[in-house]
């Protein structure tokens, strides 16, 4: 698009019911570090109906106060510095009642049937998700974003960027189901921030999972060193099924996933021609009912030598995947900790990155009883080796098992999509 859809944008923000007090402050672990540069963005889209035609803005604002007021007050907050004047002291949060920033706008030249049956996914994150990251003035900076934009049909999309230095994807959608809930006029079974249980990892001598990259300051957003573009597989449980179908595991259990990761990996290998990448990380996590965790397991595999051709290498990678992770969370920490946390890195594309957002429960968000009919997340400002996220798809409104979504160097989408032909048949 040569210029933007959008019409009619209009900003206010919206902060807790009650004052936290106290001046409480949320201090950062070592995780919430090594991903304060990257951030979770996710967009609901909901065709027109009656009850969807109906809502506003003003719907969700009510609403809001209630879930503020009842979320982890260091979704209100903003960064501070444990030195003001130092832009390298370590960060942390002060839980001050600032609150989230609202966001509406009017696309009046599309439906959303039309605009989702555009194949590049990158005009969602461009024009329904309000590009906004921390700093430069970090004061001022809000952590959380909620953007509703009306289509010319009158179905809505409804967009989140959510800085991941406060929780994981997994955090990010538990927000939105919770706020669902509280749309509904119904309670919150559990409380949104329950009391973090430490876990204790082996330490190894380093981290292959994370980059230290030169000092950002207080502009928290990773420069990358080619334009990135973004690609969206949708699959099909037909499509799923032939893929198992295709390597089956001898003696083995292997998941839909992990085929999947190797068909990716296996695909990117052919690309670079065999030269890279050899080590990829994979994050994995659990559906939480929490909203400020960074609780993700981080892991690394080593492909060693180059595996075969053919189809004995996706079952040879897809193994190594299955059986030969190695956990890095503790020499995550341990290398954040050695240099006080005042260290930029990034974890995201710092190696190619999978994650496995499967069991997210994305479209549990409803909106006055209706389900979205597409969902979409992905991972802004990710390093030069790209991220692969693996979704469930929406199987309430159809037979989409699977999506598939990359951020990838723009020059490698192409090659990169050729190649993944060979494995599955792109819808």
């Amino acid at each position: 698009m040569e210029r933007s859809p959008l019409t009619g944008v209009k900003l206010s923000s919206v902060v807790p019911a009650t004052v936290t007090g106290n001046n409480k402050t949320r201090e950062l672990t070592s995780m919430d570090l090594a991903v304060k540069l990257h951030y979770v963005r996710s967009v609901y889209f909901f065709k027109p109906s009656p009850s969807v035609r109906s809502i506003t803005i003003d719907n969700f604002k009510g609403p809001f106060f209630r879930l503020l007021q009842i979320s982890d007050p260091s979704v209100s907050g903003r960064i501070r510095r444990s030195e003001s004047d130092n832009p390298t002291s370590r960060p942390f949060v002060r839980c001050n009642d600032s609150g989230v920033r609202i966001v509406e706008a009017t696309v009046e030249g599309f439906t959303v049937e039309e605009w989702l049956s555009a194949g590049d996914r990158t005009i969602d994150y461009e024009y329904l998700v309000y590009d906004q990251v921390l700093g430069p003035d970090l004061d001022f900076s809000p952590l959380v974003v909620f953007q509703m934009t009306r289509f010319k049909c009158g179905g809505i999309s409804i967009g989140l960027d959510w800085a991941h230095v406060l929780g994981d994807a997994f955090s990010a959608s538990a927000f939105m189901n919770a706020l669902s809930l509280v749309l509904a006029g119904q309670e919150i079974p559990k409380p949104l921030y329950p009391e973090k249980i430490g876990h204790k990892y082996p330490v190894h001598e380093k981290a292959f999972s994370i980059k230290k990259i030169e000092p950002v300051g207080n502009h928290w957003l990773h420069t990358n060193a080619c334009k990135m573009g973004i690609q969206t597989f949708c699959l099909g449980s037909k499509q799923i099924q032939n893929l198992m179908a295709r390597y089956p595991a001898l003696g083995k259990t292997l998941s839909v996933v992990e085929i999947l990761y190797a068909v990716v990996w296996r695909s990117m290998l052919n690309v670079h021609k065999g030269s890279n990448p050899k080590i990829i990380s994979i994050c994995e996590g659990r559906r939480t009912e929490t909203c400020s965790n960074n609780g993700m397991v981080i892991s690394t595999v080593d492909i060693g030598g180059l595996p075969k051709e053919g189809d004995s290498s996706v079952l040879e990678l897809a193994t190594l995947i299955a059986e030969k992770k190695i956990v890095e969370n503790g020499a995550i920490e341990s290398m954040i900790d050695r240099d006080g946390g005042v260290s930029d890195y990034i974890l995201y594309g710092a190696k190619l990155t999978f994650v496995n957002l499967g069991e997210a429960d994305v479209y549990r968000f409803e909106l006055d009883g209706e389900k979205p009919e597409y969902v979409n997340y992905m991972i802004h400002s990710v390093g030069d080796e790209g991220v692969v996220m693996v979704l469930q798809g929406n199987q309430d409104k159809g037979k989409l098992a699977k999506v598939v979504i990359m951020v990838i160097p723009e020059e490698q989408l192409a090659k990169l999509e050729g190649e993944l032909k060979k494995y599955w048949d792109v819808i």
